[in-house]
């Protein structure tokens, strides 16, 4: 028994260096893999691998408005307001009447108007005309009535300046002749106007 494994070990072990002579030996005699070849480049189809795309047609859009007009997570199923436009910033204005002047006061042609100074500015505006943004509304004599947004507002026209009297005669200009009293019931002494010098002679 020991004589027959021993025979079939040979005879296994024979056809496996058959085998390997086989792989590594060609049959002209040389030895395979020696030498390394370059395997042949494989070339990847990218665009095989992309999904194809729809084509253009024609969407129903029917059901996208639908959505529009009745939102699916709104509570009133209705869209929300759009926002209100933002205020524009109020522009500060200036108040030119509060510094405003009146130089006259007219009247003529059936109606009356003023003198006022604007702005550093001399003008003539008669009855309802309009004074940067006031209303001229009625003239009473010297006071003049303003009205915007119905406000109202009154400018008087100043009186002319007047010199004050004190009671006292003016002084005498230099080298008027003056008077002196001499007592009661004597006419009083003037003296004698001063004389008129040309080169360097007196007349």
């Amino acid at each position: 028994m020991k004589r027959y494994a021993l025979h079939l070990l040979l005879a296994i072990n024979t056809a496996l260096l058959i085998f390997l002579a086989w792989m590594w030996i060609a049959p002209d005699g040389s030895i395979r893999n020696v030498r390394w070849e370059a395997p042949a480049p494989h070339r990847t189809d990218f665009a095989s691998m992309l999904s194809a795309l729809p084509g253009v047609t024609n969407a129903d859009t029917t059901q996208f408005i639908a959505m529009l007009d009745r939102p699916l997570f709104s509570f009133t199923r209705r869209p929300p307001p759009p926002p209100p436009p933002p205020k524009a910033p109020d522009e500060v204005q200036v108040d030119n009447l509060s510094t405003a002047r009146l130089s006259g006061v007219f009247a003529g042609d059936g109606a009356g108007g003023i003198i006022i100074e604007v702005a550093g500015k001399q003008r003539r505006a008669r009855l309802n005309d309009d004074v940067d943004g006031w209303t001229l509304q009625s003239i009473n004599g010297r006071n003049v009535t303003f009205v915007k947004n119905g406000q109202s507002r009154v400018l008087q026209l100043p009186r002319a300046a007047v010199t004050a009297y004190t009671g006292m005669a003016p002084a005498a200009p230099v080298g008027a002749p003056t008077s002196i009293n001499r007592g009661a019931g004597q006419p009083p002494v003037r003296s004698a106007p001063p004389r008129a010098t040309f080169g360097g002679r007196s007349q």
